[in-house]
């Protein structure tokens, strides 16, 4: 009998630990102002990662959810696990789109994050290539058909003023091994780059701008899925030609990447559950 009291007060103990894990916060937050006491949820290796460890280093007591996969922090919201979600606004368009219902935007940034492909240091003839490649998809108005086809709106509107129509110099394809135009990203960035439902084939506005870009080279594209945490290092060890994955241009990765002009803009944004 007093070994069944003892399973019966750890049983009830275990479920009163997981009614406290479940249930919902409290902390109301309408801006960065408001992170002081909260948790948010944010995707590891992000700037807006980035943004709230210096938040914390400055003195802001904001509990940091950090996961690997973006989705994984909107589900922390929807179950009620954190206040919020520190995300770029492109992948915020997607939830509140398809789970309008479940999802609010509460704060926009006033600075833009405009997002570039990265390469690796020094490859500058790449660069060259690609930059006049994205101008071209800018001339020819495909550029605003991708992004319609996934944000429902011309994100890419004002990013970028092509008048004439640009030449490409395929013969600045020299580091290209094998025909194949290797990209770099992290499946689990909707709508820039995840799986489609059976988890087979990518999709996203990274992937159709990927394939126009090889299209135009007269390549094949294959795509290396890995963490956003480490995209940055694969990129350095050639496992990949570029990395075309949402990133953020940084006075950092100009330091340290070839860094395109912006080719989609974006800013910072809070989410919360309705």
């Amino acid at each position: 009998m007093k070994m069944k009291k003892i399973l019966a007060a750890a049983l009830a103990g275990v479920l009163a630990l997981s009614v406290t894990a479940c249930s919902g916060t409290t902390k109301e937050v309408k801006s960065p102002e408001d992170f002081d006491g909260a948790k948010i949820s944010v995707q590891t290796g992000t700037t807006a990662h980035d943004s709230l460890q210096e938040m914390q280093a400055n003195g802001v007591n904001v509990e940091i959810l950090p996961y690997e996969k973006v989705t994984q922090c909107f589900d922390d919201v929807a179950l009620g696990r954190c206040d919020a979600v520190y995300v770029d606004s492109v992948v915020a368009a997607y939830y509140l789109t398809d789970e309008a219902d479940k999802y609010q935007k509460v704060w926009t940034s006033e600075e833009g994050e405009p997002m570039g492909i990265c390469l690796k240091k020094g490859n500058t003839d790449m660069l060259e290539l690609v930059e006049a490649a994205v101008d071209t998809l800018y001339y020819n108005g495909k550029m605003g058909e991708i992004a319609e086809k996934h944000f429902g709106s011309n994100v890419t509107e004002g990013v970028r003023t092509v008048t004439e129509e640009p030449t490409l110099d395929l013969s600045k394809l020299k580091t290209i091994q094998d025909g194949k135009l290797t990209i770099g990203l992290e499946a689990g960035y909707p709508p820039m780059e995840y799986t489609d439902d059976s988890g087979l084939e990518y999709i996203g506005f990274d992937i159709d701008l990927a394939k126009e870009l090889a299209s135009m080279f007269g390549l094949e594209v294959e795509f290396v899925n890995t963490s956003f945490d480490g995209i940055f290092a694969g990129l350095d060890k050639e496992q990949y030609d570029m990395i075309i994955a949402a990133v953020s241009i940084t006075p950092d990765r100009q330091a340290n990447y070839e860094m395109t002009e912006p080719y989609v803009s974006n800013q910072l944004v809070i989410i919360t559950k309705k």
